[in-house]
């Protein structure tokens, strides 16, 4: 968001020296003369008010206007002059500079000159102004400046349309040997044929800036800044003396013009002034939505610091008011000091301001005070809350009884946010109805099918009692969120005519894979009990000596439950927590319907009305609360290692700002994180450590997890130690956005085959490159194959797109090889169109490789059948080259065995055993296209004009409208590879397939795992080129 500042000023800054020269000056003897003067202006650097610290605020330092006058020692005007040659030069100044010894500026402005004419040998005093350009020529400060008293009565009046018009100074003129400025005799002796004179400028107005600290809040809580603004500023200041506004005998203008009404609750309308705006909106506004979007004027214990108080910092400025100090002063602390020197824990006037217990303005009518507005969320469980809140500050120079803001000071506000947000020095102003119902949003679900969180619910009853609450899904967004119709198909049903397509249950989801044959379509799935848009929970009767109990609805499944807890300091509280579930990761695959978000720079929202009952009271409490599907994380997602390497691994989490982005970006967590080693096989060697954003601490079930706090970036290191002559596994659980999404990363040491479905076939690490040689990593994606021709494959360094980075990819984008191809194995060079295949009917045969054989349909289906626990996840794998997660997807998609030491990755699919945590990975390529196209003429889909073409569609090379299956709109670009089978497998002999089978699929967008029918890789005029992964042959 950007930052708005209406204005700027020049900052006049202000010193006091202790001292006199009275006596020296009445000894002095005058005699007869004339003198020629040259003077030398300077601003006085502001003092620091509320701060020890040295930082400074921006300044406007120049000199618009100059006038000398010239008063005789009965300070009655003798001379003036406008000044219209002087020299400006900007000085160093330092702390003795400074009234209070902390100078708020490092250079200030210095202007030298010569008075026109020379005046007599005598005692004056003389005064310099600066910036009232008609003070000569204006009849309303004539009679003013005759007499001393008269120039430093003059009224000014502040200018609200251009701040820099209230620069306005006076300062008085001594001899250079006199002290830097004396506060007892402005007088001065003049004796002397050329004297040279110095002059301090002091400024009537001083500013102030405000600067935020999260550091000590609760986890969980974010403060959303909307604005800052400066309250009840004196409409008119003395231009040379103490502004006390409204004390006795104060003879200035108070309240501002009459344009609206007075403000409720004042007895004076004293005029605000300027606005420093954080946001374009307000966050409590219909249509406008809070979030991981709104980091840059959000605060969070993770993300602690915004704005501070730099010499060119936005700023607020106002004219001088002095409304009194000492102990007979209003304590400004919510909670002062008692009798016993200690707070007692208590508000001293709590309440909002039509309450009796609520002080206004601390009891100190007149004073001027900051007012900052923001939105205030905490999704922490000990303190549930969500709506505006108000801060509110007297100035002063200290923040416990000075109410004296005096002029050229710069007040250098900082409020410290503890806890829940509050902060004893401010006043605050937020509350929650009695009673009442508070749902905390934005709040946010993984990217990951099948996955769960609790939903918090925060009911004051008032004294009555729960009946019910009732959560149904209004949208549930297939699509992704505020994206462009070049991102996705908009001629689909969206999440309100079609739910059923949508990511989000309130039942539990278990199923993986949804199959038309058994459940028809997923309309009737989704409305068919127990309804997964729709859910009543109607138990909310804690057991006695119980303070929470968890209970299930009518037809769920066992494990299917919410919860009740009572609040441990909130009379007549509860929170209920209600579960809500990604679904599927494939709602019929023929759809691309999935519970995964596809959409590695969109979230996709749900919106999910709560209407909660209570006893007694005649009208429910409906909240509408919106649910994000986060972005899908894939960088990083897997780390390998060889057997003999134990360096680490810097795990940042990164996602895509946009789609056809080029850099991977770091983001913050939406409430705390944590990271943790779920599941080892033979891996104790491998462990987490903490860096300087995050912290290790004991876990109760995972023996250590690595801590991160809200608003932080998720980052950690990836450790190996020891050794094993075996294959060292470990899949890392990530839990972000306030434990309620999840990211898995999947770690494997060595290389060795190895079987992922315990007892079952042993599986080789690594793509196949020749007949008798292997990839030269996991990471390496090897060669594509024709069916059955092990004598010719592609060279991997073959295998590249047209253009590098590989983003904003249209249908023209691909193109035909235009140069031959090199063998792999015999380095010769080949044409697509020499490359023989074998006939469908026939295998692909085993290489020349002992104890090797291609993986069969069998192999395949072991990795995805019911039973397996084996599950998919899809991302980039680093290799024993990388030590951080990359940047550049040039970088971080890139690995080929030419460019293997620079720390690139690749994508791919991870098959993982989730009881053991052994994982296999299946890469798609460096071009993101496991699979080379044979031209055709479709007989359904679109036709490949392309011979030998570069892309993981088989069907598909332009936009494809299909509102049944949207979110195969632009699969002619998207990503993906083909494994191919050993042989042929009929139709529907595994699973339901629209054919015979000869081809693994791993769709990297819409996470489809699965066969692939032989039409769409073989044809009468030639075979596609695909990858081979081999199995032990035993």
């Amino acid at each position: 968001m950007k930052h708005f500042v209406l204005h700027t000023i020049l900052f006049l800054m202000i010193v006091t020296v202790a001292g006199c020269q009275d006596d020296f000056l009445k000894q002095e003897i005058i005699g007869e003369g004339k003198a020629s003067v040259s003077a030398t202006l300077d601003f006085k650097p502001m003092s620091a008010a509320l701060t020890q610290t040295r930082a400074t605020g921006g300044a406007l330092k120049d000199i618009r206007s100059l006038h000398v006058l010239l008063y005789d020692q009965n300070r009655i005007l003798k001379k003036q002059w406008r000044i219209e040659q002087y020299k400006v030069s900007d000085e160093n100044r330092t702390d003795t500079d400074a009234e209070n010894g902390h100078k708020a500026e490092t250079q200030t402005k210095r202007a030298t000159f010569k008075l026109p004419e020379e005046i007599s040998f005598g005692k004056y005093y003389m005064y310099a102004v600066a910036n009232i350009p008609d003070l000569l020529t204006n009849t309303a400060y004539s009679e003013a400046i005759k007499t001393v008293d008269g120039l430093k009565n003059i009224p000014l009046t502040w200018d609200f349309k251009d701040v820099a018009n209230n620069g306005q100074m006076i300062g008085f003129f001594t001899k250079k040997t006199a002290s830097a400025l004396s506060t007892n005799d402005e007088s001065l002796v003049v004796n002397e044929k050329s004297v040279k004179l110095h002059a301090w400028l002091r400024r009537a107005a001083s500013k102030v800036t405000i600067a935020y600290d999260g550091s000590d809040l609760a986890e969980g809580v974010f403060i959303y800044l909307e604005s800052v603004q400066i309250k009840d500023i004196p409409l008119q200041c003395y231009l040379g003396k103490d502004n006390n506004v409204g004390a006795e005998g104060y003879k200035l203008e108070v309240e501002a013009p009459k344009v609206e009404a007075p403000k409720e609750g004042k007895e004076m309308d004293m005029p605000d002034g300027e606005i420093i705006s954080y946001s374009n909106h307000k966050h409590g506004e219909a249509g406008f939505e809070i979030g991981d979007d709104c980091v840059g004027h959000r605060i969070t214990a993770g993300s602690p610091k915004f704005g501070s108080h730099e010499e060119t910092d936005e700023a607020l400025y106002f004219y001088e008011n002095m409304q009194g100090a000492g102990d007979d002063m209003p304590d400004k602390q919510q909670d002062a000091t008692g009798p016993d020197g200690k707070p007692d824990g208590k508000l001293d006037f709590p309440g909002l301001p039509d309450d009796e217990t609520y002080r206004l303005k601390d009891g100190v009518p007149y004073g001027t005070y900051i007012e900052v507005k923001a939105h205030y969320i905490s999704n922490n469980s000990k303190r549930l809350g969500n709506g505006p809140i108000i801060y509110r500050f007297m100035l002063g120079q200290d923040e416990k009884n000075d109410y004296n803001a005096k002029r050229n000071c710069h007040y250098k506000l900082t409020l410290k946010f503890r806890n829940f947000a509050n902060d004893a020095d401010w006043h605050i102003e937020y509350e929650e109805p009695e009673p009442g119902v508070m749902t905390p949003e934005p709040y946010y679900i993984t990217y990951l099918y099948n996955h769960s969180m609790m939903y918090p619910i925060k009911v004051n009853t008032g004294e009555h009692k729960i009946e019910s609450i009732k959560a149904e899904i209004k949208e549930n967004n297939w699509a992704p969120h505020n994206a462009s119709s070049d991102i996705y198909y908009t001629g689909a049903p969206n999440g309100v005519a079609a739910p059923w397509n949508g990511f989000l249950s309130l039942h539990k989801t278990t199923e993986t894979v949804l199959y038309a044959d058994k459940i028809t379509n997923n309309k009737t799935y989704y409305q068919k009990d127990p309804k997964r848009g729709e859910r009543v929970y109607k138990n909310f009767t804690l057991p006695d000596n119980q303070t929470f109990e968890e209970f299930t609805t009518d037809g769920s499944v066992a494990d299917d439950k919410y919860r009740i807890e009572k609040h441990p300091t909130e009379a007549n509280t509860y929170n209920v927590y209600i579960p809500m579930y990604t679904r599927a990761k494939q709602m019929i695959s023929t759809t691309g319907y999935t519970g995964n978000n596809p959409y590695v720079a969109y979230q996709r929202k749900a919106i999910v009305r709560i209407t909660t009952k209570l006893t007694g009271v005649d009208k429910p409490f409906i909240n509408e609360v919106p649910i994000y599907q986060v972005r899908r994380v894939v960088n990083p997602k897997g780390i390998y290692r060889s057997a003999n390497n134990n360096k680490s691994f810097h795990v940042v989490l990164k996602r895509l700002p946009g789609e056809d982005e080029r850099m991977f970006k770091t983001f913050q967590s939406e409430g705390p994180w944590k990271a943790y080693v779920i599941k080892r096989s033979n891996g104790d060697g491998i462990t987490l450590s903490a860096t300087s954003g995050s912290e290790s601490k004991p876990d109760s079930e995972y023996g250590f997890a690595i801590h991160g706090k809200t608003g932080s970036v998720v980052d950690f290191n990836v450790d190996f130690s020891g050794s094993s002559t075996e294959n060292r596994y470990a899949i890392i659980r990530v839990e972000y956005h306030n434990y309620t999404c999840q990211h898995l990363i999947f770690v494997r040491q060595g290389d060795k085959p190895d079987d992922l479905v315990t007892g079952g076939v042993k599986w080789y690490a690594k793509n196949m490159r020749t007949t008798k040689e292997l990839a030269s990593t996991p990471l390496d994606e090897g060669s594509l194959f024709k069916f059955g021709n092990w004598g010719s494959p592609i060279d991997a360094k073959d295998n590249k797109n047209p253009f590098e980075p590989w983003i904003n990819v249209t249908p023209g984008s691909f193109k035909e090889p235009e140069n031959d191809f090199t063998n792999a194995e015999t380095k010769n060079k080949m044409q697509w169109t020499t490359i023989t295949f074998k006939g469908k009917t026939e295998v692909f045969g085993n290489p020349q490789m002992q104890n090797a054989r291609v993986a069969t349909a069998n192999d395949f289906w072991e990795l995805r059948k019911e039973g397996s626990h084996v599950e998919q996840g899809y991302g980039v794998l680093y290799g024993d080259d990388a030590t951080e997660t990359a940047d550049d997807i040039v970088e971080a998609y890139g690995y080929d065995y030419e460019n293997n030491t620079s720390g690139r990755g690749m994508r791919g699919c991870f098959a993982y055993n989730s009881e053991t945590g052994k994982s296999l990975f299946f890469p798609i390529g460096a071009s993101g296209y496991g699979h080379r196209k044979q031209s055709f003429t479709a007989k359904w889909g679109d036709s490949e004009s392309l011979n030998g073409v570069l892309r993981y569609s088989s069907g598909r090379t332009k936009l494809y409208e299909a509102p049944e299956r949207p979110l195969f709109y632009d699969l002619y670009k998207r990503p993906g590879a083909i494994y191919w089978l050993n042989a042929e497998i009929p139709a529907n002999q595994f699973t339901p397939t629209d054919g015979p089978s000869l081809g693994w699929d791993i769709n990297y967008f819409s996470f489809d795992f699965n066969f692939i029918s032989t039409s769409n890789l073989i044809r009468e005029n030639g075979s596609d080129a695909c990858f081979v992964r081999c199995v032990v042959d035993e």
